[in-house]
């Protein structure tokens, strides 16, 4: 079996890919706004190892380990917007979403070249997302105090170039690139060739 077990995506979680966007409708937690808390929104984001079913041997080799990849997910049901119709404020968590996906990217390129080496051990792979996931989470503290959460126009403009320049530097990294190009040495080694 060539495919990955992915998160079902249904009516409540979305999957990260290039042109699809947050709508204010997709942020179904509803609560009230605070106008004296500058925290008027709440992205939930889940970047996933996959497949789900990691088969890990008992000196902790991972048996199908060139399948390994990450999925980046949003999750409307656990997810908030303050002022539906303000587009600075849905930017603002758009990017939260996308700077998760940026994450991913790094996690991505690092599980590819764990597996160029031929790398099994589970606790490689354990390690690459641990790091990365602390980094994302000092990344995504750092977008929000810079930007005052979203409501400085300034320096949030500056993060959304910033974040669309890092994602399109780590593009060759993306979950259906990643995939397609180790299905494809999957068949090819299948085959013998």
């Amino acid at each position: 079996m060539l495919g990955q077990k992915d998160i079902k995506v249904g009516d409540d979680i979305i999957l990260w890919e290039k042109g699809v966007f947050l709508e204010p409708e997709d942020f179904r937690i509803v609560k009230e706004v605070d106008p004296y808390d500058t925290r008027n929104g709440l992205t939930t984001y889940k970047i996933e190892i996959l497949p789900k079913e990691v088969l890990v041997d008992e000196n902790n080799q991972i048996a199908n380990f060139l399948k390994m990849n990450l999925a980046t997910y949003f999750y409307k049901n656990k997810s908030w917007l303050g002022k539906k119709n303000d587009k600075q404020l849905l930017a603002h968590e758009q990017n939260h979403f996308n700077i998760g996906e940026l994450f991913a990217r790094k996690m991505r390129k690092a599980f590819e070249e764990l597996k160029e080496k031929k790398i099994k051990d589970f606790n490689a792979y354990q390690n690459v997302y641990t790091t990365y996931w602390k980094e994302c989470k000092a990344y995504q503290r750092k977008y929000d105090q810079e930007t005052f959460n979203g409501t400085l126009t300034g320096p949030s403009s500056d993060w959304l170039l910033k974040v669309d320049q890092e994602l399109y530097e780590l593009e060759e990294y993306t979950y259906t690139k990643v995939k397609q190009r180790w299905r494809a040495k999957l068949k090819k080694s299948s085959s013998g060739s």
